[in-house]
């Protein structure tokens, strides 16, 4: 895409880039041409004065390893809601679709919450997670109650065909934080105290939470969500802190990071998906193997999730 598309009709680019620039003409048609990358302080003058993204800019020439492209358009806003999160969920899903047809396809995960994936599969704790951004966006009204978040059909039936796709990929490998479990019942335990989630409310979102342990305790024990395909769960010993997800398939690199708590940002550089999958594997290192270990810290843990989950009353 040539950043001439972006400029006044009529303007002759180079000139205005080497005015605004203040770069010889060579200079200017070599940065047109993406022989040689922009430098920040230029990209910054070129979006300050025609309100051109970084992304359109880079798109525009040769892009290096030197850059990590994030399109912000695709952050989910409290206007557009619904249409906005469902789109981000069919890019996602045409992903897992690419991956199981794929020669090569693996997603590893590092997260200190419980995987989409799975959360998906239960109607109420998917609504609380809904319910948490929707409070948290409206400004903590205090009569914004649990039962006032209703969640459309279109969210439903996508976020339930989003977790069969996901966990239909052929091999995945997850590494979960100790706590994973301990952020949503403090949640849960909060909303409780401010009278927004009632006593029966708290018992069902509590019975998904035990059935939500019993699946991935069955997945750790088989290795597989669908048979077939192969999942690895690990344990990190150390705090993890944030969301991260790397996707390979075919000759395809993305890396994901998890942001503003429903959002996930897409980096499509080289070189930082490779940092990303060093971090990921350095977490493995520090972790055990849950999948198919029958040990006695595999044991441990389910029961301990259990106890947690229960003291909600």
């Amino acid at each position: 895409m040539a950043i001439k598309e972006f400029l006044p009709e009529g303007t002759n680019a180079a000139h205005l880039l080497m005015d605004l620039l203040s770069l010889g003409k060579e200079s200017v048609y070599r940065r047109m041409r993406g022989e040689i990358e922009f430098t920040l302080d230029e990209m910054i003058k070129i979006t300050n004065r025609f309100g051109i993204s970084i992304d359109d800019i880079i798109a525009s020439g040769k892009i290096t390893s030197k850059w990590a492209i994030l399109n912000l358009d695709t952050l989910v806003t409290y206007e557009n809601y619904t249409e906005q999160y469902c789109e981000r969920l069919k890019e996602y899903l045409a992903i897992f679709q690419k991956m199981q047809s794929a020669k090569r396809a693996n997603i590893s995960t590092a997260s200190n919450a419980i995987p989409i994936s799975f959360l998906f599969l239960y109607k109420k704790l998917s609504q609380f997670r809904h319910y948490k951004w929707h409070y948290l966006k409206r400004g903590a009204k205090p009569n914004f109650a649990f039962s006032s978040m209703v969640l459309p059909d279109e969210i439903i039936k996508i976020e339930k065909h989003f977790a069969e796709e996901s966990n239909k990929v052929p091999m995945k490998t997850i590494v979960i934080d100790e706590d994973i479990f301990l952020c949503i019942i403090r949640d849960i335990r909060f909303f409780y105290s401010q009278q927004l989630i009632t006593k029966m409310e708290m018992l069902e979102l509590k019975q998904e939470l035990l059935e939500l342990v019993s699946l991935i305790e069955l997945v750790v024990e088989t290795g597989s969500f669908y048979a077939g395909n192969s999942m690895m769960i690990y344990l990190s010993k150390i705090n993890i802190d944030g969301i991260y997800h790397n996707i390979e398939y075919d000759n395809e690199e993305l890396c994901f990071q998890g942001t503003f708590y429903m959002d996930l940002i897409c980096f499509n550089n080289v070189k930082f998906f490779k940092k990303q999958k060093e971090w990921i594997d350095l977490l493995k290192r520090f972790s055990i193997l849950l999948t198919q270990s029958g040990d006695r810290q595999q044991l441990e843990f389910f029961e301990n999730q259990r106890l947690l989950i229960n003291s909600l009353e």
